[in-house]
């Protein structure tokens, strides 16, 4: 980036130096005369005999006029033999040239005063060999001048075409195409900034979209030709825009500065409200004196601005700081010298302004403040990655430590769990019967028969809760084999038969191995009271899908030919009833003819 800024640098001084020609000696400079002023409004003084250049600003400031001058001289030696050629670097506003009496050249409306046209370009003539002679000539320059618009006559070179033609192309260069290059590039800086501002929302691109748009504004102006407007009109809105110019430019300097301190706001702000009324103040007046002032007040105070801000640089150097500098710097230096060329300086009125190369800077500062910013931003979004990572790894790192710890949990609730549900099947199941037993043992009021059938109840009640260990929950077909195998041979041993009448069963909606379990005990608690109590000669156990109201189900029944439940009221039934209610099956025990009839209803998926 300091290449690139000694680069421009040096373009510029390039620029900013005078033409020269290698054979300048054979070019005439005419660059005295006799003139002719003609004011409106006031008296005109008699002719008189000037040097050029004619700096009307310089010399009747705030009048408007017409100046008429008059150079004789010698023909060129040599001029029928090339063609010739004059050049005037600056010439305005509107302007008539003769030569020997016959136009030659004229722009402009040189008889209405504050025309909206205004010359901007070095005025090139080829002139004709018939008009120039071999003795004296007389070159007659008419202008029209209107007040602060840079109205004058710089000198006029007279020459060899050949010898003139280098000289005008730099002036063109410099006066024209450049600021219009120039314009170009700060428009498209411009846009750029508002696109930034349009996706990101931050307003430094916004103010610094529209302080680039303003600065190619105002750069237009000095090549432009065709005012829009009448010229003390056209004159406010180029001051209008060159206020709006520097109160984006100060928004700027907050946001590259991160805020300023509310003294140096409410000053800045003071002098900038005072642009609008040093221009009423001079409409009404009909004088610029109040705008004058207000400049001078203004370039002072960012005199005063750019040491604040540069001291602060220099404490807590940064790139945006530095470059937001070199805008102040470069703009508050183009604008004294051309405000002080403007209205002092009689000899420098030929000379291009540099607030069109200033404004080159601008441009290269606003972009290098753009990506000095990408380039933290890339910095902070690779940080962040960088952190992110860090922290998805670290997070993942917990995350899988955790999910450890949860299986490792999950686990040994399973385990105990389980172990649970066997105590308590041991606890309730052939614990119960084994205590019986024993308790049949202790006291001899059993035989050894009835001792035999309580322990076959506690074996059997074990050998289930083994198997209710690997039954697939909601698989009755499953549960029902499991139970037949394991209790055919007791049922047969009481001389009961068994009449087996079980379908091809769908899964039963079970939400959980507890709930096989306790239907598991409801059928076993079932048929332990028909080989108890019942009396029967036959059990008869059926299992088929059935529909009701109610939605389909499997429906199990159990039905013998006993001697009926009559007034019994028992732990047993008290228990199956409490089991069918937490594995949400449906138990009805009814009266049969002759016997009990066990119903239980299992909701489909």
């Amino acid at each position: 980036m300091r290449r690139l800024l000694l680069a421009v640098l040096a373009l510029v001084a390039m620029l900013l130096m005078p033409a020269t020609g290698g054979a300048a000696s054979e070019v005439l400079a005419l660059d005295r005369g006799e003139l002719q002023v003609r004011f409106v409004g006031r008296a005109s003084p008699p002719p008189a005999e000037v040097t050029l250049p004619l700096h009307w600003d310089a010399h009747w400031p705030r009048a408007l006029g017409w100046a008429q001058l008059r150079i004789r001289f010698d023909a060129p030696a040599g001029h029928a033999d090339e063609p010739q050629a004059l050049l005037v670097s600056r010439i305005g506003n509107a302007y008539r040239v003769k030569l020997n009496g016959q136009v030659i050249a004229a722009a402009g409306k040189l008889e209405q005063i504050n025309d909206g046209w205004s010359n901007r370009r070095p005025l090139w003539l080829r002139v004709p060999p018939s008009l120039l002679r071999d003795g004296e000539n007389l070159l007659e320059i008419a202008v029209r001048a209107d007040p602060s618009r840079r109205a004058g006559i710089a000198p006029v070179r007279l020459g060899a075409e050949r010898l003139l033609q280098p000289q005008w192309d730099a002036l063109e260069w410099r006066h024209v195409t450049l600021p219009r290059v120039i314009t170009l590039f700060s428009l498209l800086v411009a846009v750029f900034c508002l696109m930034l501002w349009a996706q990101q929302r931050e307003a430094v691109y916004g103010w610094a979209a529209l302080c680039e748009a303003l600065w190619s504004l105002r750069i237009a102006a000095t090549w432009w030709e065709e005012g829009l407007l009448a010229w003390p009109s056209w004159f406010k809105v180029v001051l209008a825009v060159f206020w709006l110019g520097h109160i984006a430019t100060y928004l700027v300097i907050r946001q590259v500065w991160h805020g300023r301190p509310r003294r140096e706001q409410w000053l800045v702000w003071g002098v900038l409200g005072l642009g609008p009324v040093a221009l009423a103040l001079g409409t009404l007046q009909q004088t610029q004196n109040w705008v004058l002032g207000w400049i001078l007040l203004l370039v002072a105070g960012w005199l005063a601005l750019s040491l604040r801000l540069g001291w602060e640089t220099w404490r807590h150097r940064a790139g945006e700081r530095a470059w937001m500098l070199l805008i102040l710097v470069a703009g508050w230096v183009a604008l004294v010298r051309d405000s002080v060329i403007a209205r002092l300086l009689v000899e420098r009125f030929d000379e291009a302004g540099w607030t069109k190369f200033a404004a080159v800077l601008v441009s290269l500062a606003i972009l290098a403040i753009v990506g000095i910013r990408f380039q933290r931003t890339r910095e902070e979004l690779r940080q962040l990655h960088l952190s992110l990572e860090d922290r998805i790894r670290l997070r993942e790192a917990e995350l899988a430590d955790k999910h450890a710890e949860l299986r490792r949990l999950e686990h040994a609730s399973t385990v105990a769990a389980e172990r649970a549900r066997i105590l308590r099947d041991m606890h309730d199941g052939a614990g119960a019967h084994l205590i019986t037993a024993m308790l049949q043992l202790e006291r001899g009021v059993a035989t050894k028969s009835e001792v035999m059938q309580t322990l076959r109840e506690s074996l059997d009640q074990l050998r289930l809760s083994i198997d209710a260990i690997n039954l697939p929950a909601g698989d009755a077909n499953a549960l029902l084999a499991s139970m037949r195998f394991r209790l055919q041979p007791r049922i047969e041993a009481a001389g009961l038969a068994l009449d087996w009448s079980v379908a091809n069963l769908p899964r039963w909606r079970c939400d959980s191995d507890e709930a096989t379990r306790h239907l598991q005990y409801m059928l076993l608690e079932a048929i332990s009271n028909v080989l108890q109590h019942a009396r029967a000669r036959v059990l008869a156990v059926s299992a088929a899908v059935s529909t009701t109201v109610g939605g389909d189900a499997i429906e199990i029944v159990l039905r013998d030919d006993g001697c009926g439940l009559g007034e019994a009221r028992g732990n047993g039934l008290r228990s199956m009833r409490q089991r069918a209610a937490q594995a949400g099956v449906e138990l009805r025990i009814e009266k049969a003819e002759p016997g009990t009839r066990v119903v239980l209803r299992l909701p489909l998926a």
